[in-house]
């Protein structure tokens, strides 16, 4: 957006300090799971804080960011009708899961769905949804190829080593399920290539990888010193797997099978069937070294395919559409009985 738009974030999550770099101004509201509150005391409380930063910050428009909008927003957006709202929701769902979300597209004036590489292996619900009713984008990270800092920029500012290959090893912060086991596996294969190692510890992570020489990273937003990594190991959650891809680093995706919505395993295979990734549900059982091997053989192959497949980032277009609902009137919820 231009920088003259106002903005402010609202966020569940406690890595949203991040937003601060780029000068975003934030507040922080708990989860249900991180208060102990009860789910209708929490409801309860949602609605409350809502309502109240509607008020105070009287905005042209509200934008939701996830799958699953909590009960409570509807309450607010009520209570302050001139706000519009704008629902932004990411596909690639399990078959068959979150379906009865998809009726609180009614609370919003516009859904905007941030487009997925791997959206032909698309069978969840918002897959069906008519275009008319929402607007897709191309798919949407934070970091696009120009925003690349160089190889030897990026090695010095994570302090890593100026010279000799490096691979990203990314599965997770570990919160869901424990993945030390397939970083381990990962680190072991592509240690025997002589390629140094680098693991992330995400902010959020309730613990960080400690196995023996690697280097750990805790950076945000890690993409912008993709160029540092000769290759990567990564889950396939949508940030992931859209930014290895666009920015070009060879990868191998192993994808969480414990999300309760997102289809990683789904993006994950269609990412290998379309020549632009190695993919596998895991590297245990001598699976890692055979896809390392493959991947230091063939990454460079795979990732030039992936850059010439890729549509481009749909930011801008995002942005221009949450604009347009900001500017317009009356709200389509005004109008509903």
């Amino acid at each position: 957006m231009p920088r003259e738009v106002r903005r402010h974030v609202l966020s569940l999550s406690q890595a949203v300090p991040v937003v601060e770099q780029e000068g975003i101004p934030w507040e922080y509201l708990p989860s249900q799971g991180a208060s102990g509150l009860l789910p209708a005391t929490w409801r309860a409380l949602f609605a409350e804080r809502v309502t109240e930063l509607l008020h105070r910050l009287d905005p042209d428009v509200l934008v939701f960011d996830g799958t699953h909008p909590y009960r409570g927003l509807d309450v607010a957006l009520a209570a302050h009708p001139r706000t519009r709202a704008v629902w932004s929701r990411r596909g690639m769902w399990k078959a068959g899961r979150n379906v009865d979300q998809l009726e609180k597209a009614a609370w919003f004036d516009a859904v905007i769905e941030p487009g997925d590489l791997a959206g032909q292996a698309d069978r969840g619900a918002t897959a069906a949804v008519p275009a008319d009713d929402v607007t897709r984008v191309p798919p949407v990270t934070l970091v696009d190829q120009d925003d690349l800092s160089t190889r030897t920029h990026s090695r010095r500012v994570l302090g890593l080593p100026a010279e000799g290959p490096l691979a990203l090893v990314s599965l997770g912060a570990g919160n869901i399920n424990d993945t030390n086991d397939e970083i381990g596996a990962a680190v072991a294969a592509l240690q025997s290539r002589q390629i140094d190692v680098c693991v992330t510890a995400p902010a959020i992570a309730e613990r960080a990888y400690a196995g023996a020489g690697v280097h750990l990273v805790r950076h945000f937003p890690l993409s912008e010193h993709f160029a540092a990594f000769d290759y990567a190991v990564t889950a396939a959650g949508y940030n992931s797997f859209h930014e290895t891809l666009r920015l070009g680093v060879p990868s191998i995706f192993v994808p969480n099978t414990h999300t309760s919505l997102d289809d990683q395993v789904g993006r994950a295979r269609e990412a290998a069937r379309r020549g632009w990734a190695l993919s596998t549900d895991s590297l245990a059982g001598g699976q890692a070294q055979c896809l390392v091997d493959e991947l230091v053989a063939r990454g460079n192959e795979l990732s030039a395919q992936a850059r010439r497949d890729d549509p481009g980032n749909g930011a801008a277009e995002a942005a221009r559409t949450i604009l347009a609902v900001a500017s317009s009137s009356p709200s389509r919820r005004e109008a509903r009985p």
